[in-house]
């Protein structure tokens, strides 16, 4: 469907602990978060958490990692397209094999 550059999108790169500052699209937008794998502590993705109505969710792929340095498991890529006017958060969790998922990330989004 899309390959990572094919769109052009608000891109908006979480880092671990990050506080982000809440993101404003217009309705037809695309927003693509590129969140950190989590895999050196044993984590994996678990989910996506966020309002379909305001946000679609168009495509996630995973983006090897550029260092070569031991512990960077690359990156995860959410293409989000906004779809209408409202306001939602992206909750993305992880979780460790057998515990409950948790939250890893989180940012704010207003579609005006």
């Amino acid at each position: 469907m899309f390959s990572g550059s094919d769109v052009d999108a608000v891109v908006e790169e979480l880092g671990y602990g990050d506080a982000p500052e809440p993101i404003d699209l217009e309705q037809g937008e695309y927003l693509r978060l590129v969140v950190r794998d989590p895999g050196s502590g044993g984590y994996v993705f678990s989910g996506t958490v966020f309002d379909p109505a305001v946000l679609d969710l168009v495509k996630v792929y995973d983006q090897k990692p550029e260092s070569g340095l031991m512990g960077d498991f690359g990156s995860r890529n959410y293409l989000f397209r906004a779809v209408k006017t409202g306001e939602t958060e992206v909750v993305i969790k992880i979780a460790r094999p057998g515990q409950e998922p948790e939250e890893y990330q989180r940012q704010p989004v207003t579609v005006e």
